[in-house]
């Protein structure tokens, strides 16, 4: 066991008892009261060590046991290291005197039992009802790592009963693809998943330590010095690496913390800030970090969202006009995020030559208008019980319009409308998938381990409650087209590459990428960011990554607009504003499409 811990223990169980260990690193002990939703959800016990008095730290057992449901095996080791074995025998090696944690397997010692069923605090694998995962494999052995907790500063500490990590340590390490995640504000605990309407957990920066922050008391010496050590530590291991941000290369080769360096001035500013007592400047710091040098699309400091939508933030004008201002400086300083802006321009053209239609029909061709993969978890959890209509979400919308599709001989294909989608949850895709073109696959790899993986999937395409036979009789059989543009992003860059393979054609221009899944991150005061994942960095199924976008088969070139782009050149923006207005032209594309398919057919029979 080691020394400290020792000292700690035996100091926390009797100060009056050993006053000589006054001076050592003891702790105090408090139960924490843990909100998951809204709703008190139990309590965690989180100990508090002098030497960080408002760092919780919490044990990696307790954490496995509340948030994945999964308790782990703990074995005292002769060298005085100590192991954590988890249910499938996968296990972690913890030297608590080195600071140092050895692991052989990573993606084996995360895994949970597939299928995973609704579970308390939202954990299964999938956010909902219609789609799960059956298996994840992984070809060749895992390349093991070693998680030097020492170079950042981050003490471990140990005992006979558990392993010892400050909350937002273990939480970063330890998040679930589903996205559930452990914060502490300086009172309570809160776990959910990824907040899509970016508001934050409820009541989370209401504490007493976040309101005196925002009202300009200085941050505590050790919440900066753990949340910048949780920063490098979370980014140099667990970061996907898609290849777009400005500091992906520097990040993978040497670390955040000499990346940084390497930017000279304005590195050594954004470390300043990062550094600060002052609230505010941190935030400006976290901002501009990842909105100019981890700007991919999926690389993204959330936390400064949801504190301007805060009542306590909201009443506050000195402290919003310490953000904002800051804030949309960042941002036009980042050529990734105004690009991301620029496309915003292609949903209006489309509403200008097709309203607001979800389908459409032309000729043999239908048109499902597919914006998004967000589901409306709570439309299809009234659904599944019994007490709702069938949601009209994204998934619903397409399996309306297949429906409706199916009801008219003429139509014999149909195309998915991703002009605008900007991505949102795999379980959507995945069950689109599965109903359209009968795949149940998909493919990436993991940064940490270095192996190739393939997901199975299967859904409840009858959408009757029960994955059994009868789901497979559920197909919609039709040529299948997606059109795509540069706005399509993440799984919206994923589903016309994977349904290419099934057989669709892909029509318009290549989509932007997006490889990396997110997962979530904190720091030592619960301040969130969502990052590119190394969980799961997706392939196609030969194995080449997708950031490069779709391949397409029927390009649409975009029309150059000489007025506005003349315009966006005096504003320094040289690849202006292209028009989209000749994608949607209903004759033009069932054209297309009964041609390509007809070509197919032929050759088909030549062969």
């Amino acid at each position: 066991m080691k020394k400290k811990v020792l000292l700690a223990l035996c100091a926390a169980l009797s100060f009056s008892a050993i006053p000589a260990m006054a001076e050592e690193n003891t702790f105090t002990e408090q139960k924490t009261k843990v909100f998951s939703e809204g709703e008190e959800a139990g309590e965690l016990a989180l100990r508090f060590y002098s030497e960080t008095p408002h760092i919780p730290y919490i044990g990696i057992n307790e954490y496995s046991e509340f948030i994945r449901q999964q308790p782990l095996t703990i074995t005292q080791n002769d060298d005085g290291t100590c192991t954590l074995t988890a249910w499938n025998g996968a296990g972690m090696v913890c030297d608590a005197e080195k600071d140092v944690i050895n692991v052989q397997d990573w993606a084996a010692f995360n895994a949970l039992p597939l299928p995973l069923e609704d579970k308390a605090l939202g954990l299964k694998d999938s956010t909902v009802h219609y789609v799960r995962m059956t298996d994840v494999t992984y070809e060749g052995e895992a390349k093991p790592v070693s998680f030097d907790f020492a170079k950042y500063g981050i003490a471990v500490y140990a005992d006979e009963n558990d392993v010892y990590l400050p909350v937002s340590t273990l939480s970063n390490m330890m998040t679930d693809i589903a996205t559930n995640y452990l914060a502490y504000n300086g009172e309570n605990l809160y776990t959910q998943r990824l907040d899509m309407e970016g508001s934050g957990p409820e009541g989370f920066y209401e504490s007493a330590s976040m309101k005196a922050e925002i009202d300009g008391e200085a941050r505590p010496e050790d919440i900066i010095k753990q949340s910048y050590a949780d920063l490098c530590f979370n980014l140099d291991y667990f970061f996907g690496h898609p290849g777009k941000s400005l500091l992906d290369a520097d990040l993978a080769e040497k670390g955040l913390d000499a990346a940084l360096t390497g930017l000279g001035e304005e590195g050594t500013e954004i470390k300043e800030g990062l550094l600060s007592t002052d609230l505010g400047e941190y935030l400006n710091a976290m901002n501009k970090l990842f909105l100019k040098y981890f700007s991919d699309g999926h690389t993204v400091f959330t936390a400064s969202g949801e504190m301007l939508q805060a009542p306590y933030v909201e009443e506050n004008a000195e402290f919003m006009g310490k953000i904002v201002s800051p804030t949309m400086e960042s941002v036009m300083d980042s050529p990734q995020t105004l690009k991301q802006v620029r496309n915003m321009v292609i949903p209006y053209m489309r509403a200008f030559s097709w309203g607001d239609e979800m389908y459409r029909e032309y000729g043999n061709t239908a048109i499902i208008r597919l914006d998004n993969f967000l589901p409306d978890e709570a439309a299809w959890d009234s659904f599944y019980k019994g007490e709702g209509e069938f949601p009209q979400d994204g998934l619903g919308n397409v399996i309306t319009g297949l429906k409706k599709a199916q009801e008219n001989p003429e139509i014999q294909n149909v195309i998915f409308d991703l002009t605008c989608n900007g991505g949102g949850s795999p379980d959507v895709m995945m069950a689109i998938l599965a109903v359209t073109t009968g795949q149940t696959q998909l493919y990436g790899e993991n940064v940490v381990t270095g192996q190739k993986m393939t997901i199975t999937f299967e859904a409840d395409a009858n959408f009757d409650g029960v994955y059994d036979e009868k789901d497979k009789e559920v197909k919609y059989d039709f040529n299948y087209g997606v059109m795509t543009t540069r706005y399509a992003f993440s799984c919206g860059n994923l589903f016309p590459i994977i349904i290419q393979e099934g057989g669709a054609a892909l029509i318009g221009e290549p989509s932007s990428g997006g490889s990396c899944c997110i997962q979530v991150g904190s720091d030592a005061e619960g301040l969130t960011y969502v990052m590119s994942s190394s969980q799961w960095r997706l392939t196609d199924s030969k194995g080449t990554t997708v950031e490069n976008g779709c391949v397409v088969d029927m390009p649409i070139e975009a029309r150059s607009l000489p007025f506005v782009d003349m315009i966006a050149a005096s504003f320094g923006i040289d690849d202006g504003f292209p028009s989209f207005m000749n994608y949607y032209d209903d004759e033009m594309l069932d054209e297309m499409m009964n041609d390509w398919f007809a070509g197919e057919g032929q050759l088909e029979d030549a062969a």
